[in-house]
């Protein structure tokens, strides 16, 4: 049976991309308290352990689901638009916030580290407009190639997106997938109408099978052949333009083809069966276990074992898709309601992402003269970064878009009179 595809937005996936960015929120304002963000400029005296398991946990899974998600809404939103329209548009929301950001807020950011280290030292100091410039020249070098992660403390030194990497990496899967959909339908000379139906058939168990041998695969043949270490970070720039992990670009191309898939399958219409949240918790506990015991294998020595290495290398995975379908299940059945408070957080929950990095990358510098527990810090950056990011999306942000979007309304209609 055919179904026609619409673009109504989802209340279960909106509340999971809307705590996920929370949970985002809370990794950053983490950085400073643990020990695993080895290239974040500012590290308290007393990092935590408690910490550290919290960002690695969330690390596994969290950037995945966000991509799912986005792939899960991109079909419709480019048939509705067309190629022009639908890239126009990504450019727009994502490509100049990402310019923006990464030319103007994050060298203001880097600038203030740069000056306490610096008079802390008692080490000269450049004047702001020097020190952009020098920013800017590590920008243009537009280099390709592995990136070390320890030299990125200051962008004077190299040039890192840092969470802008996601907005990057996020526009170039739109609009890969964009023309690589316009140019198969134009291949098999689709009408309109047809390319606007899809199979409603739910096809989850077979999808998802094929999803994790992809994954198990490539992410092997990433780590075991393409990596400069096994156990390394991975980070790789194209130009500067975009930069991300080889190992987890695999995950997030196969998360981010899964929810086209699962939008073209319907599979979140009619109630059809997507799991139960309590199996899913299972797999994903057994996988947990596992891959503590192969990561226990593989940092036991300098030469760790093929089989440990490639018990990773299925593991991890495996333990992200499970976190996807842990996450899924659960909205899908307890989440799917509709509040107030929500739909306010499914609306704010991107601005969230675009503002958020000035609290936990500069607020920890004010808490570092303060005497208490690192969790305390903590829980404090945490709640402040979510309380400057809700309330600048809601206050500022959203007003100064409408005042935009409603002077671009006029203008079109003085135009078109």
């Amino acid at each position: 049976m055919k179904t026609v595809i619409n673009s109504d937005r989802i209340v279960f996936l909106d509340n999971i991309r809307s705590l996920i960015i929370i949970l985002v929120l809370i990794f950053h304002s983490g950085a400073s308290y643990g020990t695993g963000v080895e290239f974040w400029p500012f590290h308290d005296n007393n990092p935590s352990g408690v910490i550290d398991f919290f960002m690695f946990l969330c690390d596994v899974f969290f950037m995945a689901i966000l991509f799912f998600i986005a792939g899960y809404f991109v079909p419709a939103d480019l048939l509705k638009k067309g190629l022009p329209g639908f890239i126009k548009s990504k450019v727009n929301r994502l490509g100049f916030p990402w310019l923006i950001i990464t030319v103007l807020a994050l060298p203001v950011l880097d600038y203030i580290h740069y000056l306490v280290n610096h008079i802390k030292q008692s080490l000269p100091t450049a004047g702001f407009v020097e020190y952009w410039l020098l920013c800017m020249k590590k920008v243009s070098d537009f280099y390709i190639g592995w990136m070390d992660m320890s030299a990125y403390h200051y962008m004077t030194n190299s040039f890192y997106q840092r969470y802008m990497w996601f907005i990057s990496l996020l526009l170039f899967f739109f609009i890969l997938f964009a023309l690589g959909y316009t140019l198969k339908s134009r291949l098999t000379k689709q009408n309109r109408q047809k390319s606007n139906t899809i199979d409603s058939r739910p096809d989850i168990v077979k999808i998802v099978s094929i999803t994790s041998i992809l994954m198990v695969v490539l992410f092997g043949i990433t780590r075991l052949v393409i990596y400069p270490e096994f156990m390394g970070n991975g980070w790789f720039s194209l130009g500067n333009i975009i930069q991300f992990q080889f190992g987890k670009i695999v995950i997030y191309g196969c998360c981010f083809g899964l929810g086209i898939r699962a939008f073209c399958g319907k599979w979140f219409a009619s109630n059809n069966s997507i799991g139960k949240p309590w199996a899913w918790a299972i797999v994903c506990f057994c996988l947990f276990g596992l891959n503590m015991l192969a990561l226990k294998n593989v940092g036991s020595s300098e030469e760790p074992a093929l089989i440990a290495k490639i018990a990773f290398c299925v593991f991890y995975p495996l333990w992200t898709l499970s976190f996807l379908g842990l996450f899924v299940s659960f909205a899908y059945r307890y989440r799917n309601k509709p509040t107030k408070f929500n739909m306010s957080l499914a609306n704010n929950s991107y601005n969230m992402y675009l503002v958020h990095y000035i609290i936990p990358f500069t607020f920890p510098l004010i808490l570092s003269g303060i005497s208490m527990p690192t969790l305390v810090k903590f829980t404090i950056v945490s709640v402040v970064t979510l309380f400057f990011s809700y309330s600048f999306s809601v206050f500022i942000m959203k007003p100064i878009s409408k005042i935009i979007r409603k002077k671009l309304y006029n203008r079109g209609r003085a135009n078109f009179a």
